[in-house]
Order: C-alpha cells, then structure tokens, then sequence
C-alpha cells in the first residue's frame, strides 16, 4: 500500500472527523429535558425522544422517587411542544399500550410497575391531537400537560382505537396495531373535534375551537 503524504493523511483524517460528527448530530435526537409530576401520580416523566411526525413513538423516562412501588398508566396523558403555543405544531396524546425499553421483544402492556427510587425507559404510542395544526418532528421538545385528558374524551379515544386495531384483526392483518395507525390518527382527531376542550398549551390557534 502506497504511503499517503502528511497532507493527504490530514485531509482524510478532517473527512473522517467532520462524517463522524454529522453522524453524531444526525442521529442524536434525544432532549435533556426535566422531570415533570406524572398527574394524578407521585411519579416523574420526562419526555426524552420523539421518533415520528403525525403520530410515532414518544419514549419518556419514568422515575420513582417514593420508597415504594408505583404504576403508571398513559391514559390520558398528552405532551405538549416547547415553544409558542401560537405557533406551535400539535400536541401529542398517549394512545393504547406502551413497551418498556428495556424488553427487547417490544411486549405491549397497559400499566407497568416502578420500583422504589428506580429510574425506567418506556416508549409511548402517540398521536396527533390538534387536526388545524402543523405535525411536530424529531426536533421538538415536549413535556408532559398538566393534567391528564378529562376521562370521557380520553375513553372515547381509546374505544376508536380499539375498535381501529379490532377491525385490522378481523382482516388477518399480522401487525394489526401499526397498520391501524391512520385510523387511529382519524378517530383521535374526530374525537377532538366533536367537542374541544381546552387543555395544556392552548394558544391563538385555538380561538376558534374554543366558541
């Protein structure tokens, strides 16, 4: 092999060193974000990744801080996007179950258990939840609402999601879940729509939703 000049060894070695930092940028979409209270819970969240545009996966990270175990459950939870409301693109909202991140065979389940002063990963099915909006990205930002959707909304958008995944099942589809999303995404929205009501984040979008 032919010895590169001192030059040449530079300017492969500035090509290698700027990939690798692209690379780097490219790929890390995680947000140091703080911990915020779970509502209705002594728990803590934070929003770390958001892998998705009008609906996707949203991992948060779960931290106990009492000195026994707690549950967390999603229902009813829903993120809201750093930035101004007035321009802001929608807000997420946790739909069906979630898997711990730590289970390499992405088993789904509804609630998970989190042991005294344990810090946990879960991923979080989201969707869209405000249809005049623009759809958030990876790069955004988001921290938990305040509180949790009113019960009857949240139950409506659960019962549409089920119903969406039920009628995949009834087709034979393997993954019934994913190919179920734009329904969801559907059934979410028409859920909202149907009777607004305001919650964490609301800005000049919302005017019109609000009357």
């Amino acid at each position: 092999m032919k010895n590169l000049s001192p030059i040449s060894c530079n300017l492969v070695a500035t090509a290698v060193s700027v990939m690798i930092l692209f690379g780097v940028a490219a790929a890390d979409d995680r947000h140091d974000t703080k911990f915020k209270p779970v509502p209705e819970s002594k728990l803590q969240i934070r929003a770390v990744e958001y892998d998705g545009a009008t609906n996707g996966t949203l991992k948060v990270e779960l931290k106990n801080p009492e000195k026994t175990a707690m549950t967390f459950s999603a229902t009813g939870l829903y993120f809201v996007p750093a930035g101004n409301p007035d321009t802001a693109p929608q807000r997420l909202g946790a739909v069906g179950p979630m898997q711990l991140a730590a289970d390499k065979e992405g088993k789904e389940v509804a609630s998970v258990e989190v042991a005294p002063g344990a810090t946990i990963e879960v991923a979080l099915d989201v969707f869209c939840i405000d249809s005049h909006r623009s759809s958030p990205s990876p790069k955004n930002v988001f921290s938990v609402g305040a509180k949790r959707m009113p019960k009857a909304l949240a139950q409506t958008i659960e019962k549409g999601a089920d119903h969406a995944v039920a009628t995949e099942r009834l087709k034979g589809t393997a993954k019934a879940r994913p190919a179920a999303k734009a329904a969801i995404q559907a059934e979410v929205w028409k859920s909202r729509d149907e009777k607004w009501i305001k919650l964490d984040g609301e800005g000049k979008q919302e005017v019109t939703k609000q009357h």
